[in-house]
């Protein structure tokens, strides 16, 4: 059973961390993550540190995915697996486990720039 979990507001890559979010998926069902992406709502500038999409646990934020949204990723992209192809660490998502999404701020030589809003997809079996 193939679920899309898209952020309900706009991260500001630039301006901190943004709010963070969960998801579950339909109990007694193993998840299989597929892809983290981000639809960009403004162009990216993080020639230092890039923005970035955390799939994981709170004990381990990166455990299931880190997506690094690239520099110079222009407003009205999107920016996902194809692009940042190993962003998927580990797939194997277990049941009945909320699934943390958090972000890291992104850094620029000149102005630090980048909004958009995340999307996860996970095959539920």
């Amino acid at each position: 059973k193939p679920l899309v979990y898209s952020d309900a507001t706009e991260t500001d890559f630039a301006a901190g961390t943004g709010t963070p979010w969960s998801f579950k998926g339909p109990k007694g069902l193993q998840g299989n993550l597929r892809n983290i992406g981000v639809y960009v709502k403004e162009t990216f500038e993080d020639d230092t540190i890039t923005g970035k999409v955390l799939v994981g646990t709170t004990a381990d934020p990166n455990a299931y995915g880190q997506l690094e949204i690239a520099d110079g990723t222009a407003n009205t992209d999107t920016f996902n697996n194809v692009d940042d192809t190993d962003c998927v660490i580990s797939q194997a998502l277990a049941a009945d486990t909320q699934i943390e999404v958090t972000f890291v701020q992104c850094a620029d030589s000149g102005a630090p720039a980048g909004k958009g809003r995340a999307y996860v997809e996970v095959d539920w079996y």
